[in-house]
């Protein structure tokens, strides 16, 4: 670390106005708690949050020591909190900044002092993000081993409720795919399991590919189970799959059925004097998913207008933006929709008719 960088260099040279930094400790801590608001912790109480300040602040201007670890320390702990110190000091000491160059230009000293505070600022922001960086990823490390144990666990128990039932021999179970959209069901039996893995008979579809992340329910069992395609045995009509662990599918939770369109079919979303046009990904009475690679303003919760012409129509609509996501290289804009009963009829048709095309192919293939 350089001189220009090195804290107790940058700090010996700000001590020349030390009492500019004594006095200012007070107007310090009221930016702090403003800047702090809505994110106070309620487990500190307010005499705790200034004692807490005013640590801080001595911490940083004391100009005998280089407070970094301290700092990062503070930060860590602060974060455990839910504190992001990150924001709040940086505002803080913006405003303390401000007033520092005020106080320069009324002394009539060099900007060598602003640009040596500037650099003290950019140390102390830089060790904050450091220690909250370390925080997050450590919290993240965390989060994934407590996931890895309940899955692990979630699993032992999916296992022993299959070996249960094979014993028992109810072995008839459903396996659930999605084809362009629509539901498929598949009904089939549990021919062996070990290991946590099932041999399952297969259907005379051909929608299953080995690695696919499939979905199996059981009567006596309350929930949908995710299992992975390990191997598929077309002349013996049978296939293994791996079982994963519990899901919640979002299909199952909609309550009108969606079809991918078997060609393109144009979108214009409108906002104000906000226009996008898109692909519509998939369609149903509820809703739209429009794909398209420029979202621009466009959020969550907006209100406004979809267009798209069908066979049976047009259809132009108030909607509602649910989500915005990542799809592909551009955007999928989750789109929900109230229709009147001449448009619901213009969809609902397209849907159905789309429903026995994408089943007739299915048969077919």
């Amino acid at each position: 670390m350089d001189a220009h960088t090195d804290p107790r260099e940058l700090m010996r040279r700000l001590s020349r106005d030390r009492d500019f930094f004594l006095q200012y400790k007070h107007r310090f801590q009221e930016h702090f708690l403003k800047y702090l608001g809505d994110e106070r912790p309620k487990l500190l109480s307010s005499q705790s949050l200034n004692t807490l300040v005013d640590k801080l602040y001595v911490m940083l201007f004391s100009m005998n020591r280089d407070p970094s670890q301290e700092l990062s320390d503070l930060s860590y702990r602060l974060a455990s909190y839910e504190i992001d110190l990150r924001a709040i000091l940086s505002k803080a000491l913006l405003e303390l900044l401000k007033d520092y160059v005020d106080y320069v230009i009324d002394a009539d000293r060099g900007h060598e002092r602003i640009k040596t505070f500037v650099s003290l600022i950019d140390h102390y922001i830089s060790a904050v993000e450091t220690a909250y960086t370390r925080y997050i990823n450590e919290l993240r490390r965390e989060i994934k081993k407590k996931d890895r144990v309940r899955v692990e666990g979630e699993r032992g128990l999916i296992i022993e409720f299959f070996e249960k039932q094979f014993s028992n021999r109810k072995r008839s179970i459903e396996i659930i795919t999605f084809y362009k959209e629509v539901p498929i069901i598949c009904r089939s039996r549990i021919l062996d399991i070990e290991e946590g893995t099932l041999t399952v008979s297969l259907c005379d579809l051909k929608v299953f590919n080995i690695d696919d992340e499939v979905y199996i329910k059981h009567i006596n069992l309350p929930r949908t189970v995710a299992v992975v395609i390990r191997d598929i045995d077309n002349r013996n009509e049978v296939m293994e799959v791996e079982l994963i662990g519990f899901v919640d599918l979002p299909q199952e939770r909609r309550d009108y059925v969606r079809v991918a369109p078997k060609e393109p079919i144009k979108a214009v979303i409108e906002k104000g004097n906000l226009r996008i046009v898109g692909s519509i990904t998939d369609i149903s009475v509820g809703g739209v998913g429009v794909y398209t690679r420029d979202i621009d303003n466009i959020g969550g919760g907006d209100v406004v207008s979809v267009s798209f012409k069908l066979p049976k129509g047009e259809v132009k609509t108030e909607a509602t933006v649910r989500h915005v996501e990542e799809y592909e290289d551009a955007y999928r804009i989750g789109i929900s929709y109230e229709l009147d009963l001449k448009k619901e009829d213009i969809v609902s048709d397209y849907v159905m008719e789309r429903q026995f095309e994408i089943l007739r192919e299915l048969k077919e293939s």
